[in-house]
This record gives structure tokens, sequence and C-alpha cells, in this order.
């Protein structure tokens, strides 16, 4: 409970499907009068179509158990035992009621959809009331519990109307366009054609009537045709499709029961809805369209929205995904479509050092990237005990709260929260898309951002020493090619300075290897920085290290400013530390013999060693 409102959270998938977008909608005005809210936790891909994880699943991990009071459960769109069953434990490990709408679960109420009932009204209406003899059934997928059931009652109805069973009378059309279009070629293929073909949904009696038709066969003239379901398609095609439709308003209205009874803490019980007949002109009816203008006007704006949103989101994901910055990706995350929003990550996604999508991150932190209730493109830390920002406004609008996982590379970074102030199919209809295309861009630029770390951690293992920090010799050769290539750098001084650490041998066999890497690298860092900020530094061999100036400089004052720093680096170590330092200037061009002035700077330096030894 939030507020003083009791919390339903609903389980289910792909919000904008017609029949659940109107459950929704019907169920969320009814909780209202229960002074509830609704919380939707929704996936966008079919289990069933996807192997192995889906991490989409993880939204449903977010549901809030300490504060919800109820859960519903729509078990045949999510279509996953395994993950309704872990829903349902996760539940009762809170002592929080659980209802299942087309399920069949223990311990839990269950509203299901009468469609044995249902589907027998159909079959009865072609055999008995049109009179068929040589009825066919199109069944769904073979092993699929509600083809096997839709099965049974039509070798039932043949019994009791005295009509003989074979084989001959069965197809498989996969509850699916190209497989029933496939069945019923085989079909036309008879000598003698059934006169009823019985279809267990309304995708495949639509797909029936089409084939039947292009091959001139008159439907119903010749053969009577229907479906299940009750899709909005059915009454808007040629001819209307007699169906029977299961009514998500009707279910709503049932649901609602079953949650009196639970928030009254009455016992689990069970629920039955029939669908409601729908005879239309292809079983010999007359037609019947009550809402084909709206349904073709939602459609139609459906259709138009969905092919501008198309084009803007795909700039949408490339501009994320190409951002250079944090803030830069904040700022394209602020959108018009982009509104009515939340989007929570994972603290360890930001974290660049961090192969995010392949490296485990165990971490409950959490962080707040953006939030179209404010004007600010700022991260934040987000504490999941809030659920989400602005919670108690958001409750007080009445409308549903939607929650989609995030998803990239089958692991999910983090989740988005739409909270519209509407019943717009259109907004209902772009989350799928939006969330997909937030994944796509987040989840790319997360990646991009480590292989640009990657990426810059070996550039700078090939070019660094990794003790003092300086050029090695292929990136020195190669940003002194670089030089070689301005023309505004011909004519120049350059001057090359080349320091030896004095005494590394007695270093090493007195104080170790360890107080030997020390001096070297304080002549190192004493080299840098007593040069020109763009001159290039080398680490020549063991003990010593190169500078090539460009341009004028004081070779005396840099000398200078190197032993007065190893004097105090003599100090702080403990370790004697100097350096013989060679020097030699001459002009810049294209004939100019780097190895040759590096050897003079060096033939300079051993005469400066000698004179101290």
């Amino acid at each position: 409970m939030i507020n003083g409102k009791k919390i339903v959270a609903l389980c289910t998938y792909r919000i904008h499907d017609s029949q659940v977008f109107t459950f929704i909608t019907e169920f969320n005005d009814l909780l209202k009068k229960l002074d509830s809210a609704l919380f939707v936790y929704a996936i966008n891909a079919e289990i069933g179509n996807r192997c192995g994880f889906l991490a989409e699943t993880s939204v449903y991990d977010l549901i809030p158990f300490d504060k919800v009071d109820l859960v519903v459960i729509m078990d045949e769109k999510i279509k996953s035992r395994e993950t309704v069953l872990k829903i349902i434990g996760n539940a009762k490990k809170a002592d929080i009621p659980v209802i299942v709408i087309d399920g069949d679960y223990e311990d839990v109420f269950t509203v299901n959809f009468d469609y044995r009932t249902g589907f027998e009204t159909v079959v009865r209406h072609v055999i008995e009331d049109h009179g068929s003899i040589r009825p066919h059934f199109m069944a769904g997928k073979r092993n699929n519990k509600y083809s096997i059931e839709r099965f049974e009652v039509f070798k039932e109805v043949l019994a009791d109307n005295n009509i003989p069973y074979d084989d001959s009378m069965l197809s498989y059309g996969d509850f699916w366009s190209v497989p029933s279009r496939a069945a019923t070629e085989e079909i036309l293929k008879r000598d003698v054609l059934p006169d009823a073909i019985i279809c267990a949904n309304d995708i495949m009696a639509i797909n029936v009537c089409d084939v039947l038709t292009t091959h001139m066969k008159m439907v119903p003239g010749e053969v009577m045709v229907t479906g299940f379901d009750g899709l909005d398609e059915a009454s808007l095609a040629t001819p209307g499709v007699t169906t029977a439709k299961c009514s998500s308003i009707d279910l709503a209205r049932a649901v609602i029961e079953a949650v009196k009874d639970a928030f009254e803490g009455k016992p689990v019980r069970h629920i039955d809805v029939v669908p409601e007949f729908l005879p239309n002109e292809s079983c010999g009816c007359p037609r019947c369209a009550p809402s084909a203008i709206s349904a073709v006007h939602s459609f139609n704006n459906r259709f138009y929205h969905h092919q501008d949103d198309l084009h803007i989101m795909q700039d949408f994901t490339s501009r994320i995904i190409s951002s250079e910055s944090l803030e830069d990706c904040l700022d394209y995350l602020r959108s018009p479509i982009s509104n009515n929003m939340c989007i929570v990550l994972d603290a360890a996604c930001l974290n660049e050092e961090v192969n995010y999508f392949l490296e485990d991150t165990d971490t409950d932190e959490k962080v707040l990237i953006y939030d179209s209730y404010i004007d600010e493109d700022r991260v934040t830390p987000f504490d999941m005990d809030c659920v989400v920002p602005h919670l108690d406004e958001l409750l007080e609008k009445g409308y549903p709260l939607i929650f989609n996982a995030l998803e990239y590379m089958r692991k999910s970074p983090g989740f988005i929260c739409y909270s519209f102030t509407g019943y717009e199919m259109i907004d209902y209809s772009k989350t799928a898309s939006l969330t997909s295309t937030i994944s796509m861009g987040l989840g790319s630029y997360i990646n991009m951002r480590y292989q640009l770390f990657i990426r810059d951690k070996i550039q700078r293992m090939y070019q660094n020493d990794a003790l003092t920090g300086l050029y090695t010799r292929l990136a020195f050769y190669s940003k002194y090619e670089d030089l070689k290539e301005d023309p505004s750098n011909m004519g120049k001084d350059v001057t090359v300075i080349m320091a030896d650490l004095n005494g590394l041998k007695k270093i090493n066999d007195t104080l170790g290897h360890s107080a030997g890497d020390k001096a070297i690298k304080a002549v190192a860092s004493r080299l840098k920085e007593n040069c020109p900020e763009d001159a290039l530094c080398l680490r020549h061999g063991g003990d010593e290290m190169v500078a090539l100036i460009l341009g004028p400089c004081d070779p005396d004052k840099i000398k200078a400013g190197i032993d007065e720093g190893l004097k105090k680096d003599t100090e702080r170590l403990g370790i004697m530390v100097s350096a013989s330092i060679g020097v030699y200037v001459t002009k810049f061009d294209n004939e100019l013999d780097l190895n040759k002035a590096i050897n003079c700077a060096d033939e300079q330096m051993y005469k400066i060693k000698k004179q101290s030894r």
C-alpha cells in the first residue's frame, strides 16, 4: 500500500496488443473505484519464440512486494510456466495474494475464459444451424493445449450430429498465416471440398478466406469459414468472419470480482468468462461490424504514427550511440518521443573500466539517468524503495505505471517506467519500439565507452613506457614523423637532450633493483617537467632518457632544473640520484638524421659523465 492506496501489480506481455490494452484501461478504471492503483510490468518479446534466458523477464523482479497488495498474472500472454511460477513464489513469500488469468495453478485465484464452451458454440452454429455435413477443422499447433481442446470439441459435436470423423477432416495451421495458407492450398487439391472450414483462431480463418477467394471459391457460398478469439481484424475482413470474442472488458470485470475477494481475505476460487458469440458473413449470417469505423481510425493512427516514429527512433538511437560523453548522451535522451518516462540503470553501467555486458557486475546500486518531469540532465543515485520518481504525483493522476526492462546482449542494465496521462493506444503501442530503441542506444553507448577505454589503454601501453611514462621508441619515432609532415616546422631549431642516470649499477647492487627503478623514474620525471610541454620525451635505454624539443629553448635552464629536482629526489628517496646530460642543437628539416642527432647528444653526455668521474 502506498499513500493509502492498495497497489495491484499486473504481469503481462505487449501492452499495445488490443486485447491487453482494452483489459488494462477497463481494469484500471475499475481499480480506481476501489481506491487502488495499477503497476504494469510488461515484456515485449514472446518468451516461447526466444532461445535461452530472456533478460526482459527481469522486469518482474522489479515488483516491490513490500508495497504491492495483489499480483495479477496473464499466464497465456507470458507463455512461460517457469516465469509465472517464479512470480507466484515471490508473491507467496511476501504473503501477497495472486490472481492468474488463463492459467491452471494451485492456491491462487484463477479467472479463465471458457474457451471450450465458446468454441463449441461456433462449431454447433456451423453444423446445427447452417447444416454443414462435410466440416473440416483447421487446428493450431499439434501439442498446444488449446488446439487439442478445440479439436476434442469438434469431434464431440460431430458425434452428437452423427457425422463420422476421419483424419481427412483435420489440418494444422499452427495458429498463424503462412502454415494456414499452405494447409488451405492442400485442401483445394481435393476432388470434393469441405463445405465448412472451422478454424481454431481468427488469424487462420482470415487467411483461409483469402486463399479460397483467390482461387475463386465463394465464401460462404461454397465453403463456410469460422474463426475464434474475436480479433478486430475479423470484423473488418471481407467477408466478415464468424467468431467468438474473448471480451477483455468482460475479463476485467471478472478479475475485479476476484480482486475484491482477495482484498477481503476470502478463500481462492475459480471464475469462468464465456466468450461472446459473433455470427458474421463467412458462415452465411448478416454482416456484424459494429466497431469498424472506430477500429479503422485506430489502425490508421497507429500505422502513420508508427511510420513517423520509426525514422525518429533510428536517428534517436544513432545519436545516443555516437555520444562523446555521458552529458551528450543525456542531452540526446531529452526528446519529444521520450516524454512521460524515467530511466533507471545499474550504476556499474557508467563505469567505463568495466565490461558490463560480459563481466559479472554484482551490485544493487542504481542511478536515475533520465526523468522527463525535470529539465536537468544529470545522474543521481536512486533508491529502489521509491519505485519511481514523483510516485505520489503519478498515483494521484490515476493512470497505470508501465514498467519495461531494458535489454542488451541478453542482459538487463536497467528499466524504463512510462507514466502516460490518458489511455491512448498510440502511446501504448510505441512503448515496445521505444524500449527497444533506448536499450539499443544505451547498450551500444555503454559498450562503446568501454571499447574506447580499452583502445586508449592499449594505446598508452603501446606508446608509453610502463616505468617512466615516457614514449617508447616506436611511439617516439611515430611522433617525430608527424612533425616532419608539418611544413611550418621546417627550419626551426631542434634541441636533443640526452640524460643518463649516474651510478645505476651501484644503486642496484647495494640497494636493489627497486631502488634503481625509483632513480630511473626520478630522472625521467625531472626531464619531462623541465622540458616544454610539447617536447617528445623517450626512454632510450635502461637508464638513458632523450628529449627532442622543436623551437627555441634554453638548454642550460633545462639542465639546471633537472639537477635541482634530482637533489630533492635524493633527499626524498634516500638514494643518491644524479644525471649526466648532453645537448645537441641543429636545424629541423627533411634531411635531419635523428639517430645521428641523438648520438651527438649522447657523445656530449659521455664527456660530461667522464668529467664527473
